[in-house]
This record gives C-alpha cells, sequence and structure tokens, in this order.
C-alpha cells in the first residue's frame, strides 16, 4: 500500500402485407458478426453443465456482522475522529501490516479479511467493501509491475494489479474549476516506482475482473464448468471483454467444440482492443486444424503487432519454445524483456533455447542474468543449481 494520490431500438392490402411479411423475414438474417456475437448472449446449459453458485457483486462485497463491527468500532475510536474518514480506513488497513500476505488467489471480501491474504483484486475487493460501509468513494487503476507473472507448469496467467483510490469524503468541487485529479489514497498491494499506469477502471470493468480471474483460475484446474459460467458472467459486465472471450474458446478448444472457438475468436478480434492473445491462440486453432497457410497470416499480423505488455510476448515465447521454434521463442523473450527487464523467466527461456540451440555461452550469460533478478530464495538456487550444471558440461 502507498501514500497520497492528489489532484483525477381487398388485393392491395394483401400485397402490402406480404411485402411486409418478406421484409420481416429479411430483417431476421443474421449477419457473421451477429451470429457470432450470439454466441455469447445465448448461455450453453449442456456442454459445460448448470449454472454453478456465482457470488452476486453484493455477495462478493459482504462482510460477517463480526467484522463490520470491527470495523465501525475502530472509525468510531474517539482517537482518530481528528483524521478524515478515508484515512482511517487507509490506516485499518494499514494495521494488518506484514500479516496481510499474498496469496495467488482472489477472494471475496470477508474471505479476504478473515485469512488476511489474497492478490491484489482481492484487496480491492476488501478496501471497496469497507468503503461502502463508511461510505466513502472509490475509483480503481489498472497498473503493470512485480509481480505480474505466475508460472504453473506451460500455464502463464497475469495476475492482476489493480489499485484502489479511495477520496477524500470531504473535497467539494468548486464551480467553474476544472481538476484532473480529486485528493485521495492509493491502496495498493505492491507499489514501486516501476509501477506503470494502465488505465482508469470504472466499477463494472473491476467487476468483470473479478468474474474474469476465478475463469482462469478454473480452466487451470481444468473446471470448465466454473470457467465457462464465470466468462459468461464477466461478459455481462463488459461484453468485449478479450480475456473472457479468450477463456471462452479456450475451453470450447479443449472440450473440441472447434467451430464454437473459432468463431469466438473471430468475434473478439473484431470487437476487442486486446487482441494479441486471441490472434495467438486462434493461430493455435489452426494449426492444429491443419489450416497452415492461414494460420501463418495470422503470425504475419502478430509478428507485426506492437504491444506494451511483457506478459503477451513471453506467453508467445512460451509456445513457440514447446513447438521447437527456438530462434522465434528468443526473439519474443527479447521483446518481453524490452519491457520489462526484470522478468527473470524469460531470462530464463533465453537461457534453455540456446542451451538447446548448443549455445552454450549465451545459455550461462542468460543464468546468468535470471539469477540477478530473482528474488525467492528456491528459485535462485534452482537456477544457480542450471548455471553450475551448464558450468561443469562446458
Amino acid at each position: 500500500m502507498s501514500g497520497i494520490y492528489q489532484n483525477h431500438m381487398k388485393f392491395l392490402g394483401l400485397i402490402l402485407i406480404s411485402t411486409c411479411l418478406l421484409q420481416s423475414c429479411a430483417s431476421t438474417e443474421l449477419s457473421d458478426s451477429e451470429e457470432r456475437s450470439l454466441i455469447l448472449t445465448t448461455e450453453n446449459t449442456g456442454n459445460f453443465g448448470s449454472r454453478p453458485k456465482i457470488y452476486s457483486p453484493e455477495e462478493i462485497h459482504q462482510l460477517t456482522e463480526e467484522q463490520i463491527n470491527n470495523f465501525i468500532s475502530y472509525m468510531g475510536n474517539p482517537e482518530f475522529v481528528h483524521l478524515k474518514p478515508h484515512i482511517r480506513l487507509f490506516n485499518y488497513l494499514e494495521t494488518y501490516g506484514d500479516e496481510f500476505a499474498y496469496e495467488a488467489e482472489t477472494f471475496i471480501a470477508q474471505r479476504t479479511l478473515s485469512l488476511q491474504a489474497g492478490n491484489c483484486l482481492s484487496l480491492a475487493i476488501l478496501t471497496t467493501a469497507l468503503a461502502k460501509a463508511a461510505e466513502i468513494e472509490v475509483d480503481y487503476q489498472l497498473m503493470d509491475d512485480i509481480p505480474v507473472y505466475e508460472l504453473n507448469g506451460t500455464v502463464v496467467n497475469k495476475g492482476v494489479h489493480i489499485r484502489t483510490i479511495l477520496y477524500d469524503p470531504d473535497f467539494i468541487e468548486e464551480e467553474g474549476v476544472k481538476y484532473l485529479f480529486k485528493p485521495g489514497l492509493q491502496v495498493d498491494y505492491f507499489p514501486t516506482n516501476r509501477s506503470r499506469f494502465i488505465a482508469n477502471l470504472d466499477e463494472d470493468d473491476y467487476l468483470s475482473m473479478y468474474y474474469e480471474n476465478i475463469a482462469a483460475a478454473a480452466i487451470a484446474d481444468n473446471d470448465f464448468n466454473t470457467a465457462y459460467w464465470h466468462a459468461m458472467e464477466s461478459l455481462k459486465f463488459v461484453p468485449n471483454n478479450a480475456n473472457a472471450i479468450n477463456m471462452l474458446a479456450i475451453i470450447n478448444r479443449r472440450d473440441g467444440n472447434l467451430e464454437t472457438a473459432e468463431q469466438l475468436y473471430l468475434h473478439g478480434i473484431e470487437v476487442a482492443d486486446e487482441k494479441l492473445s486471441l490472434l495467438k491462440n486462434y493461430r493455435i486453432l489452426l494449426s492444429l486444424s491443419g489450416r497452415n497457410e492461414e494460420a501463418e497470416q495470422i503470425q504475419i499480423k502478430i509478428d507485426s503487432m506492437q504491444d506494451s505488455s511483457p506478459f503477451e510476448w513471453f506467453q508467445l515465447a512460451r509456445n513457440a519454445h514447446e513447438d521447437g521454434e527456438l530462434l522465434e521463442a528468443i526473439s519474443y523473450y527479447d521483446k518481453a524483456l524490452a519491457l520489462a527487464p526484470y522478468l527473470h523467466e524469460a531470462h530464463l527461456g533465453i537461457a534453455q533455447a540456446n542451451y538447446e540451440l548448443g549455445n552454450l555461452s549465451r545459455a550461462e550469460s542468460a543464468l546468468h542474468d535470471a539469477i540477478t533478478n530473482v528474488n525467492k530464495v528456491s528459485t535462485r538456487n534452482l537456477y544457480q543449481a542450471k548455471l553450475l550444471t551448464l558450468t561443469s558440461e562446458m
């Protein structure tokens, strides 16, 4: 958590009726784009099972009676009466200090507070729940910083780095005065000077992100029922959510519904702002279907794109590496590192690719870079063991 955030639709009659009927029939013909959109507005109760329990926005932010009482007691403590409400809320979160542990899971508010753990979105959910109880206005910002990546075998998930802004409830805007920002406080899990602002998020974005996160975790567990329904729920809040559309396509592909998956990719590529992951996974689908010329055309598009997220290039590198396209993988790893030099997994990827190519000295250099950029002791020890083995081989 960090400090102050200042300033933010008879015969002649029969002819007319027939004409109207023909026009009516013609209007029911759907374009390819409309047919693809229909996939996302028609809930599937067959392939992916019945709808499981999905928390409503109210349930996501519901705290237990005991938690509310403790919070109200803190906010009403005479010792803090001289502090503005948003500062008191901030300080309440600060009282947990080092006890609040980072966990790579997204929890609802009461579970986050009970466990005193969760990821960045969990913290934003808890902060929002408390702010609602105290009637304090909040906003959200999407940031790009460490930790951004979680590696689980060949599954790469982009951790959500979201920070919450608690606004000063006493601030009154003067008529005729334009404000770039309103005074408030940032609640941030990982505040560093390397944080990069990506976008302001509204409440729908924030809620869509919650359901998207649950869907992503379910895909990693091969729980397609949970993944499908939570991705669909995410789209209710942000219909063009590229990540949710991508996940729906992935689970359809894995379930053997290749035609539906393709229509989802095409829809997402048409409507979403962030197309890189969609294009990448669509290329995989085309390759698996033996449509190599079409896949190559998609690859040309990917190679010509500029993307500010190192995660996207890292994911492309991993896929190329697994396909044995080692030089291509190194190129993508380099693109990721140009945006995030601290990404030790990319340095390791370059080392592994160079080793497989027989470039042992380059592999050694990349391993040194990986060791320099890793913080976790067990991971550093693993890298050092790899380096020792490589040095012996050389």
